[in-house]
């Protein structure tokens, strides 16, 4: 059986924008339409006796074995297979397959081309890589102050609860600072907000370093920043605010050190973080009286 042994009426297979393919029992190429010539590159009369294994590449032959020939010696046919050609120029070819086996096993496929297929199928893996670096940078924007880099309030709030939790499950204590810079709107009213926000960034930027990877560090509002420290007891967390002091008189404004006041309370977990602002805050509120670039720890009355 070849091409010119093959008659067909009308509509003739050379006329199908898509590729026609008979193979005999032994998988020799008997037929092709000319889509093969015009479209894939194949000389014809070299494709014509051949084993149909020279179109395909060695992953979509292993498949055709595996999967393919089984499912039509069972079933008699396959539909939309997605393999990769070989055209007459050795180039891949990404096709549809679909393939119907005869009682003499000859086999009649037909090739639709699917690059374009592959190429929405890449532009919709692009788009989604797009959208989820979107979505990072915006849940990123969402949880971060701006100014300082420091996660916000809104992001305290989220993940607090769970450290506060943590405690109370694993039995250890968490110091909670509230750090306030001293003198901030003088700063603001003397050199300007531009020189204000300088002083903020600067902030920021040595509590992150000088904070744990496990630490939560938020800009609170304003000149005020939270620390919360797991696993810290009291006297750690001393030793922690004296440190903050010498760090933060790193930071000059004018040639003058900038300081900050500092509140502390500590729990077990079985504090909200409601609670432990409020304590903290009233610390601070005593530092602050009692002269500032201070720490004082609450003291529950």
């Amino acid at each position: 059986m070849t091409n010119q042994a093959i008659g067909f009426s009308n509509p003739k297979p050379d006329e199908f924008q898509s590729g026609a393919l008979i193979t005999n029992e032994n998988r020799e190429i008997v037929y092709a339409n000319t889509y093969f010539s015009d479209e894939l590159n194949w000389t014809l009369k070299k494709l014509l006796g051949q084993s149909s294994d020279v179109l395909f590449t060695i992953s979509s032959k292993i498949f055709c074995e595996s999967y393919l020939m089984p499912l039509l010696i069972h079933e008699k046919k396959c539909e939309e297979m997605q393999l990769t050609l070989f055209d007459g120029n050795g180039k891949r070819v990404p096709v549809i397959v679909s393939a119907k086996m005869d009682e003499k096993s000859c086999i009649y496929w037909s090739f639709f081309n699917a690059s374009k297929r592959d190429k929405l199928y890449e532009e919709l893996i692009d788009a989604r890589k797009e959208l989820e670096a979107q979505a990072k940078t915006l849940k990123l924007m969402a949880s971060t102050d701006e100014l300082t880099g420091l996660m916000n309030r809104r992001e305290l709030n989220l993940r607090a609860p769970e450290v506060i939790n943590q405690a109370k499950r694993y039995t250890h204590n968490i110091a909670l600072l509230m750090i306030d810079i001293d003198h901030f709107k003088k700063i603001n009213d003397a050199h300007g907000h531009l020189e204000g926000d300088r002083v903020l960034k600067a902030l920021g930027q040595k509590l992150l370093k000088f904070g744990r990877q496990t630490d939560l560090i938020a800009r609170f509002g304003g000149e005020e920043f939270i620390m919360l420290l797991p696993d810290t007891n009291t006297s750690n967390a001393k030793i922690f605010a004296r440190r903050l002091h010498q760090l933060t008189s790193g930071i000059e404004v004018n040639h003058a050190p900038v300081t900050v006041s500092i509140g502390i309370t500590m729990t077990d977990g079985s504090h909200s973080l409601d609670d432990l602002t409020n304590q903290a805050d009233g610390a601070l509120y005593e530092a602050k009286k009692n002269g500032r670039n201070k720490t004082e720890f609450y003291k529950e009355t």
